[in-house]
């Protein structure tokens, strides 16, 4: 595990987004991450399979950080 990069405990819905949303602390910097929300599907619905998933979504936002694949606004999209 990376010791610069610290999960918070933070999963929820980002209505105006539209994604599941959760942070992690990178050298100290506070970073969003997102996954969209499939069309016609209940936040609620999506928001538990992220979170029963979650292990797997954290490793792929550590992949993404290491690749610096920030959007414009220092966000992470997964």
């Amino acid at each position: 595990m990376n010791q610069q990069l610290i999960f918070n405990d933070d999963v929820g819905f980002d209505a105006p987004r539209q994604a599941v949303s959760f942070s992690c602390l990178v050298a100290g910097l506070k970073v969003y991450c997102y996954i969209a929300c499939p069309l016609n599907t209940e936040p609620d619905v999506f928001v538990a399979k992220i979170k029963a998933e979650l292990f797997n979504w954290e490793d792929s936002a550590e992949q993404a950080i290491a690749d610096d694949a920030y959007n414009e606004a220092g966000e992470i999209w997964l």
